[in-house]
């Protein structure tokens, strides 16, 4: 079968259409003739499909108008047709295939090189010019330059001004950040502060490391309440510590409990394109997409020289079949999903050292198809937070005596 499939490849077949009320004599005719046919199927009343080879159609002709049968061309196969389709478009694809190499060699290549960070010690040009002795430099090969990791120690082995040195190459670029080093330590700050409430709260738990605590575990207290004092006497010192509080937080949600969702089968359609000024020509990947729910990736890169940017682009667009699937939630399931969603939405509002301790239902109602609930969260987070303070001046002496 591979056999006879590859020699009818070669030789060039054609997919037709033959239609009239004697059909089945041209049929007949043909046969006795030496015209050979294949894959002849009668698809409706006096209409028959079926294969033939390129060079019988001619032989063909004379039988179709004798029987008075008319026919329709739907496909074109093989490698003579192959052929002429290219000779057709032979200065569009060698134009093609010359962008493709030259877009290929150009985006291999670094054209653009930016130093960031706040740089005091040590100038960006200087940063450049070490690179340039790494590798980086612009005209480089990037599959010449080693991994970033070699490189970021390189860097940091020849300026020794700089604490930490980051590479990423993306594109024809390559960003590299700099940080300096700060010679000595950083000192702690004088300023006389204390630490105040930030929200309404009741204190769980309070650590002073420097001044003294105004408050105590199980105290109620409210925005802007002094937690922990600077102000010592006589002294004024920067207050700080950690202080934990009991908070609350409420969710009302509503949770249907049907709902849809889509997911990916594993199959996909790959197509490729060159975009001039926003209008994809299709260069590869040809036919149908035969799926009928489907979700499109574009991967769009463009072809830039320093930082002149063409208006072309190639574009790979990855076409994935994904499926609708219908879920039905129990009002028990509803129950979780809504205090999940209220968990996830209270610890974005707690920072990364709250947690959320208990969550009680205040009021659920099934009420068209969804959920309602209320949902009351108690949170432990850390409450305290800076204020500076101007200390008062002693009191004079002199004037009590007055």
């Amino acid at each position: 079968m591979l056999g006879r499939w590859l020699l009818d490849f070669w030789r060039g077949y054609v997919v037709v259409s033959v239609r009239g009320d004697r059909v089945p004599e041209m049929l007949n005719r043909a046969t006795q003739s030496g015209i050979e046919l294949w894959e002849i199927r009668q698809t409706k009343g006096n209409t028959y499909r079926l294969r033939m080879h390129r060079d019988d159609v001619k032989r063909l002709r004379s039988i179709l108008r004798e029987t008075g049968s008319r026919i329709h061309f739907e496909r074109k196969l093989g490698i003579p047709f192959l052929a002429w389709r290219a000779w057709r478009r032979k200065f569009f694809l060698a134009g093609a295939l010359t962008f493709l190499v030259a877009f290929y060699v150009i985006t291999s290549m670094i054209w653009n090189i930016e130093v960031t960070g706040d740089l005091k010690r040590v100038s960006p040009e200087t940063v450049e010019e070490v690179a340039k002795e790494v590798g980086i430099y612009k005209g480089a090969w990037k599959g010449k330059l080693p991994d970033t990791d070699i490189l970021q120690a390189q860097l940091l082995d020849k300026l020794p001004q700089l604490a930490w040195v980051g590479v990423q190459v993306q594109g024809t670029k390559v960003t590299i950040q700099a940080v300096d080093k700060i010679p000595g330590t950083t000192p702690q700050p004088t300023n006389p502060q204390n630490v105040v409430s930030s929200k309404k709260a009741t204190i769980r738990e309070i650590f002073v490391h420097k001044g003294k605590a105004a408050v105590v575990r199980g105290q109620v207290v409210q925005v802007g309440q002094v937690l922990i004092n600077g102000s010592l006497g006589n002294k004024s010192v920067h207050a700080s510590g950690i202080v934990k509080a009991e908070t609350w937080y409420r969710s009302d949600l509503s949770i249907p409990l049907s709902a849809e969702s889509k997911s990916y089968t594993g199959n996909s359609v790959e197509k490729h394109f060159l975009t001039f000024w926003g209008h994809p020509v299709q260069i590869w990947g040809y036919g149908q997409i035969p799926f009928q729910e489907m979700e499109t990736v574009n991967d769009d890169k463009a072809l830039t020289i320093g930082s002149f940017t063409f208006p072309i682009q190639y574009r790979h667009a990855t076409y994935k079949e994904t499926q609708t699937q219908k879920a039905e939630l129990t009002e028990a399931e509803a129950l979780d999903l809504a205090k999940e969603f209220a968990k996830s939405d209270v610890l974005t509002k707690v920072g990364k050292n709250g947690i959320v301790e208990s969550q009680n239902v205040l009021r659920k109602e099934l009420k068209d198809g969804k959920l309602e609930i209320s949902i009351l969260n108690k949170a432990i987070e850390e409450i305290g937070q800076p204020q500076e303070f101007s200390p008062q001046p002693p009191a004079d002496p002199q004037a009590k005596k007055q």
